[in-house]
């Protein structure tokens, strides 16, 4: 039986007391293999361990924020995000729109997962299921303040983004994430190779605005989208965002830029030398699209008619149009004008135990290579 609408209740009748938990899982996520057997697992182990009555929810796409957290028995004191960054995005939106007070935890069901990754709730080196360790920092992690983005009148947890290059991340359908992965990212993104930046007006903590060119105009929760920030959690509440303007005018600015995320998001080491675009931290910015066409350097022509040979179609101009479309945690999220900000203090996130112990795989020597033949 779905279990779209569980309660489990584990009370004594002398018991006068007892706390509430829910958990919220997206039907669409990831691939987790039998979704009702793993949300039971969960509910058994909150009722188990620490005497919770738990409700299963699942998210819909026109839910309201009070109708995710409804409840009919009081507030909840726990709150649970089954699914990958999209559906964290939206629980953590909720609980902060609502301002409810309650601790919210991580189980990653998705196919990125890139702020469990970034938590530590989603180690690297893990080995068997997810969910037995999300549980265990559930039922015995810290509990930290974080900040949240949002974009308009929608809540982020990761990035904010427009252009080319944020277009190709909300592209790839569930279904080919669940079977290609990350790898899935791998076509659009070269396909963003064929649409030339874009003129952005961006105004910076109301300040004047500069025009500037970008392929993509990112803006993250999480310094540099978490690289080389791992399990740093003074950067969940720092109050600041972190503007990413990235304007790749080359193979090798292509190449560099994708191996500073594949070598800390796959193999765990900080690429050397400074980022290859521009980074700086923000507390708000407007950002808007001048309506003129793609500007094309070398690279963006040659990799536009590679592109038309490959799909046999015929080469055209792109449209001119006085908007580009918006990204919030992989999914669309409208278009500009874009009006981007920090909240502080948001929410309060379950997150691992501070240690020390650090990634047993140092590729420096790796990275030192791959530096060498870009």
């Amino acid at each position: 039986m779905p279990m779209s609408s569980l309660q489990l209740s584990n009370r004594d009748p002398e018991m006068t007391e007892f706390k509430q938990a829910l958990v919220i899982y997206n039907p669409a996520s990831g691939t987790v293999g039998d979704l009702d057997k793993r949300l039971g697992a969960i509910v058994r182990r909150l009722h188990e361990a620490q005497n919770y009555v738990v409700t299963v929810r699942a998210t819909t796409p026109n839910i309201t924020p009070e109708e995710l957290l409804a409840s009919s028995l009081g507030q909840f004191e726990l709150v649970i995000a089954c699914g990958g960054d999209g559906t964290v995005g939206v629980v953590l939106g909720a609980v902060a729109q609502t301002k409810l007070d309650a601790r919210v935890g991580i189980v990653p069901f998705g196919t990125g997962n890139l702020l469990a990754h970034n938590l530590g709730i989603y180690p690297a080196k893990l080995k068997g299921d997810v969910l037995y360790a999300a549980l265990d920092t559930i039922l015995d992690g810290q509990v930290v303040s974080m900040d949240l983005g949002r974009l308009n009148d929608r809540w982020f947890t990761i990035d904010a983004g427009t252009g080319p290059i944020s277009n190709a991340l909300t592209v790839p359908r569930q279904r080919h994430k669940r079977f290609w992965r990350l790898f899935v990212y791998a076509l659009p993104l070269l396909k963003s190779m064929a649409r030339g930046p874009r003129a952005f007006k961006l105004s910076i903590d109301g300040q004047e605005p500069t025009v500037m060119a970008a392929s993509g105009v990112f803006i993250t929760t999480i310094g540099e989208m978490g690289i080389g920030n791992s399990y740093d959690y003074s950067q969940l509440n720092n109050g600041t965002l972190d503007l990413i303007v990235m304007n790749p005018r080359s193979l090798r600015d292509y190449w560099r830029i994708t191996w500073r995320f594949a070598a800390w998001n796959i193999f765990g080491t900080m690429p050397g030398g400074d980022p290859p675009y521009l980074v700086q931290k923000i507390k708000s910015v407007d950002i808007d699209v001048l309506a003129a066409s793609h500007m094309k350097s070398p690279i963006h022509k040659f990799a536009r008619k590679i592109k038309y040979f490959l799909m046999r179609k015929p080469d055209f101009s792109p449209a001119v149009t006085d908007h580009a479309v918006a990204m919030v945690d992989g999914d669309r999220c409208g278009s500009t004008p874009m009006h981007v900000e920090i909240v502080p203090n948001a929410v309060q996130l379950i997150v691992p135990k501070t240690t020390d112990t650090k990634p047993d795989i140092d590729l420096q020597h790796l990275d030192k290579v791959v530096s060498q033949a870009a």
